[in-house]
């Protein structure tokens, strides 16, 4: 397809490895060593290494908040490419929406983009070139969120617009613009039935994916579409090199050369679990839903192949 050809055959991927050299002399044997073989870690373990990683993906919500998501479906729209680059990369974001449950509203009905994908040019220099605190990009951002912004590492940028509403999906009365003691008031006012569900909920109106260009030389439209994916349809910090996975993610996308082709099975069980939970599901349950739905996938999925 001429979509793959584009995206995996520029300059950077020209480049030929250095022969190694091969030291011809005998190299003594190892000394014999104790094999220690460890238990694969229960199920409950496991769970908590999972959700781990998930609270350390999400970016923590400002206090008396929730995590945020989509009400209206995800409206991408990709620029700094080619244009049939960008349709693809677009139609396999929606494709995932469709796929993983985000789509929590038709998406046929009044899609007026609300996810913007822009790969920059070299011109524009490397990533932290891009954005300062008075950005018009940042406007709406408030300073905590601008400084995430301009902190990340690596060769993306990528952030999220919010609306906090009730629960039942209205404007919250006198909120005092977007003070979090004016929310604190509210909730605390309102007579709520359960202390798994606050009577707030934060919905994403937009959000907005750079990438360096001639570092996303060499990925597949896949990859590409499904890095952004996940920065876009979930509020996620940028992860550095140093950052521990208890799971496979295309997150690693460019922080290693071993990221995976596409969405993984735990990238699936997070998107999908977090846009079946209530979306006014208090912070601590959406990670701990999250993780026990990533958990089974990899259950079934071990399950799976023992009965191949």
């Amino acid at each position: 397809m001429m979509v793959k050809h584009w995206i995996g055959t520029l300059a950077l991927a020209l480049a030929t490895p250095a022969i190694a050299q091969v030291d011809p002399s005998p190299q003594p044997a190892e000394p014999d060593s104790d094999i220690i073989v460890e238990a694969p870690p229960s199920k409950a373990e496991r769970k908590r290494e999972l959700r781990r990683m998930i609270s350390g993906l999400f970016r923590n919500p400002r206090s008396g908040r929730t995590v945020a998501t989509f009400l209206d479906a995800p409206c991408p729209e990709v620029f700094g490419i080619p244009d049939a680059i960008g349709a693809a990369i677009a139609s396999r974001i929606r494709a995932n929406a469709a796929e993983l449950g985000v789509n929590r509203r038709d998406p046929r009905e009044n899609c007026k983009r609300n996810i913007s994908i822009i790969f920059v040019g070299p011109e524009k220099g490397q990533a932290i070139d891009w954005l300062t605190d008075d950005s018009d990009l940042l406007d709406h951002l408030l300073l905590y969120e601008r400084t995430r912004v301009l902190n990340e590492e690596g060769p993306v940028r990528a952030w999220t617009y919010k609306n906090v509403l009730s629960a039942d999906g209205f404007d919250i009365p006198d909120r005092n613009g977007r003070s979090a003691a004016s929310l604190a008031n509210f909730a605390n006012r309102v007579i709520f039935p359960t202390r798994l569900s606050k009577p707030i909920s934060v919905e994403l109106s937009g959000a907005v994916v750079m990438i360096e260009r001639q570092k996303a030389e060499g990925k597949t439209l896949e990859q590409l579409a499904d890095y952004a994916t996940m920065r876009a349809f979930a509020d996620l910090n940028g992860l550095g090199s140093d950052h521990a996975y208890a799971a496979p993610t295309i997150l690693t996308l460019f922080e290693n050369e071993g990221a995976p082709g596409e969405l993984t099975d735990f990238d699936r069980a997070f998107l999908s679990k977090l846009y079946r939970a209530p979306h006014n599901s208090r912070t601590n349950r959406f990670y701990s839903v999250i993780a026990a739905n990533a958990e089974r996938s990899e259950r079934e999925a071990s399950l799976s192949v023992l009965q191949d």
